[in-house]
């Protein structure tokens, strides 16, 4: 029942801060939202892990778990929300969302061939209905003026990216903690944001961002409710 309820949590979690989110990639753009929100993340986690574990950073993660969760943090975290973002900005959270409401089914299809999961026959018929009901609303979306074919392929890139990201936290967050393990994937996230911000010579646009009040407190209350539900979702993974 707790990982039910933690599932729970991450999905308010994941609503509550697309709303945030959303707002701010329009304030200030999408690439000064995903850097700043992981630069915020990570001083959150930090303070947090270091008042449960004593440790800022995850000085303790093995080779194995920085493997996979590096793995799992530049598909989910950077080209996951690098695309997501843009979504946003496209065809807005709602129909974004819709579309990564997939990424559970995405999720055990990557699950039965990286790990070997087996899919029984509810969940199949559930993944059915789920695909059915994104169909009846995406096409219902074609005749809204602000119907983007490209906002549509990024919010599908962002599910891949993210249900990928999932499946390689699952193997490495296996016995360890939940707030480290959002560490060790942010820290590869950001490291990518910065190397692509400056091959984009994208940096003047960052400064402006941070100088924007209203667009850093929607970053900064997205950043606290995104990192309560990732919290959530890999803690439910364990149970």
């Amino acid at each position: 029942m707790l990982g039910e309820i933690l599932s729970l949590v991450a999905a308010f979690g994941w609503v509550g801060s697309s709303i945030f989110l959303e707002k701010a990639s329009k304030e200030v753009g999408t690439l000064a939202v995903n850097l700043i929100r992981l630069l915020l993340a990570m001083v959150f986690l930090g303070i947090i892990t270091n008042m449960r574990r004593g440790m800022i950073l995850p000085f303790d993660a093995n080779r194995e778990s920085l493997k996979f969760l590096s793995i799992s943090g530049l598909f989910g975290l950077f080209l996951g929300d690098f695309f997501l973002f843009k979504a946003y900005i496209n065809i807005g959270s709602r129909i974004t969302l819709l579309v990564m409401t997939f990424s559970p089914i995405a999720v055990s299809i990557l699950s039965f061939f990286l790990l070997g999961e087996k899919i029984e026959l509810v969940k199949i018929l559930g993944m059915l209905l789920t695909i059915l009901g994104i169909i009846i609303v995406i096409l219902k979306k074609k005749s809204d003026k602000k119907f983007s074919k490209i906002g549509l392929l990024y919010s599908g890139l962002a599910m891949f990216g993210e249900s990928l990201g999932v499946v390689f936290t699952r193997i490495g967050s296996v016995h360890y903690d939940s707030f480290a393990t959002i560490q060790v994937r942010t820290i590869p996230a950001i490291l990518a944001f910065i190397l692509y911000i400056s091959f984009k010579s994208e940096w003047r646009n960052i400064k402006v961002g941070i100088s924007n009040k209203k667009g850093m407190l929607y970053i900064t209350l997205g950043t606290i409710i995104a990192t309560i539900g990732v919290t959530s979702i890999v803690e439910a993974m364990k149970y």
